[in-house]
Parts: structure tokens; C-alpha cells; sequence
């Protein structure tokens, strides 16, 4: 039983390689993706991994580490804390003005309200306009995406603007509260745009960087032969989020339970307080593959939630 929730948002600074093993498509590494879906995702498991060494490079106490995120070999006891899997928020294309665009869609709007419901936090005046033709598109009316009054280029795609009945202000003033500050995302209104799920499905699966890379031969410092590869990454400014929760703890001695419902839910609260601790919203992480080359810095932001 999980009692106790909180948000973490990722807002990658370099291009992210959460990969899926091999593939074979033209891309050898693809990114992780969701299953029914096809949206980038950075599973679970990872980011918890990501996490006790962050943790083990700050605490430096096992004892602490192992309870909150469970032994190393798994076999004497479970974690206290769950992860689930990071989902996409905002996903950046190109755009003929104003450099990128943030976009996201009614589907994604949608699951982020229920994915915080489940958690314990209903957002207030979070509307979700709907929009079923994927030739348009809604933007904030201050937006810097437009070409003329009526157009927004992204990618090779032009898209006609849409006047929504329901305002932006409060889906980009909510969003705004769950994702780290930046210059850039202070301004997020600038480059938000909502698409249909349609277009977003294929943008997220279009729009992505694809790397060539070779591999070296140490003895002689040239090029292998035949190993060329092809490695997908997902672009930086993209932003995820997923959630974190906190089961019920059970402290015994023998086969007897010393602590009481309230004491456990104090321990329950104080384990998201060190949690928010490691993180200590700005901070940066590396996750995926290759981070010596300086991929997968994402900076994080904790809030709080039930």
C-alpha cells in the first residue's frame, strides 16, 4: 500500500540515449518507447538505479540507502519507494520561428491529470482543449511560433492556428509549477503549441536526432571495418516525468510490528523528505548510455504531491 507520492520532472539539457537494445530497423540503437503508444519513455527501473547511486554518492550510510531503495541483491527485503516509468510532457521540434517549439497534445494533457489524480492531487482549472483536425494547431495568443497571423511552421509540416475556446494560461502556469526554472521554460508560452495526438504520434517518432557512429580499433586508431552503427536519441529540451511513491513501512523485531499506522506514515514522509533532499530541485543527473561524451544530462524538479 503506497500512501505517500511526489512528481519529478526531467528536463534533459543534452540529447538522452535510454536505449532498447538492438534493433532491426535502419536505427541499430532505438531509444526506449512505450509499447502502445510508440512515445519516448525512460523506464523505471533506470531511474531508481540512477537514484541510489546519487544516493550513495551523497549519503555515504548503506543502511539508509538499503532500506529506502532496497539491498543491492534484492533478496533480503523490497524497496520502500517505487518509480514508475518517465513519461513525455513536452517534446521540442523545429520551428520556422522562434527557433523550436514545445509541443504536446490532448492525449499527453490528459494522462498527466489522471497520472496526478491517482497520486492524490486534482489540478484545478486545468481545461484540455480538444482538437481532431491535424492540419491545426493552438498556441498561446503571445506565442513567437507564428509566420503570418494564421500559420506555425514546425518541421516541414505548416499547420493552421486555431482559435480554442479554452485559455492556455492555466494548462502553461500548471506546467510551468512542475518543471525546473530555466531562461528557457520561464518563457514557455513563447513556444508552447498543442497538437492533435495524431500529428504528436508522429513528430515524437519523426523528430528525433539520429547519431552515425564508428568504432575504433585500439591497435591502430583507425576505423573498424563493418562497424558502422546508428544510435536514435531523444533531443534536448524534451521534458519527462514520472512519479515516485512510498509504501507502507513495517518496523518489527521477531515477528512483531512495533510502530503504529501514524508513526509509519510519519517514517513514509520523512523517507520523499530525504528523497527531495538528494534531489535538491536543479540538480543534474546523467541518465541512458553514453555518458562520457555528455549525453543524458537532464536537470530534475521534486514537488511534492499528497
Amino acid at each position: 500500500m503506497f500512501n505517500e507520492s511526489s512528481l519529478i520532472t526531467y528536463y534533459a539539457l543534452t540529447p538522452i540515449h535510454t536505449g532498447a537494445g538492438s534493433s532491426v530497423s535502419y536505427i541499430d540503437l532505438p531509444v526506449q518507447r512505450e509499447r502502445h503508444t510508440s512515445f519516448p519513455m525512460m523506464a523505471g527501473s533506470g531511474l531508481k538505479g540512477v537514484f541510489r547511486a546519487l544516493a550513495k554518492r551523497n549519503w555515504d550510510n548503506d543502511d539508509k540507502i538499503n532500506k529506502i531503495f532496497g539491498p543491492e541483491n534484492g533478496s533480503e527485503a523490497s524497496s520502500c519507494i517505487a518509480f514508475t516509468d518517465a513519461k513525455i510532457l513536452l517534446y521540442p521540434v523545429r520551428s520556422v520561428k522562434n527557433i523550436f517549439a514545445w509541443i504536446t497534445c490532448p492525449y499527453i494533457l490528459n494522462r498527466l491529470k489522471e497520472d496526478l489524480a491517482s497520486a492524490g492531487k486534482n489540478i484545478d482549472n486545468f481545461s484540455i482543449p480538444e482538437l481532431a483536425d491535424d492540419s491545426k494547431i493552438i498556441i498561446y495568443s503571445d506565442s513567437k511560433l507564428k509566420i503570418d497571423n494564421s500559420n506555425v511552421g514546425l518541421e516541414e509540416f505548416v499547420f493552421n492556428v486555431m482559435n480554442s475556446q479554452i485559455s492556455l494560461d492555466n494548462i502553461i502556469n500548471k506546467i510551468k509549477e512542475f518543471i525546473p526554472a530555466t531562461d528557457t521554460t520561464n518563457n514557455l508560452c513563447k513556444r508552447f503549441a498543442v497538437v492533435s495526438d495524431n500529428v504528436f504520434a508522429d513528430l515524437v517518432n519523426y523528430a528525433v536526432e539520429v547519431r552515425t557512429r564508428i568504432q575504433i580499433d585500439q591497435t591502430t586508431g583507425t576505423a573498424q571495418n563493418k562497424a558502422l552503427f546508428t544510435i536514435e536519441m531523444v533531443p534536448s529540451e524534451s521534458v519527462f516525468y514520472n512519479l515516485i511513491f512510498v509504501s507502507d513501512q513495517k518496523f518489527k523485531s521477531g515477528d512483531q510490528e512495533k510502530n503504529s499506522n501514524d508513526n509509519k506514515s510519519k517514517d513514509n514522509k520523512k523517507v520523499l523528505e530525504m528523497v527531495e533532499e538528494l534531489v535538491n530541485n536543479n540538480q543534474v543527473i546523467q541518465v541512458g548510455g553514453d555518458e562520457t561524451i555528455g549525453n543524458g544530462f537532464v536537470k530534475l524538479k521534486f514537488s511534492k504531491i499528497k
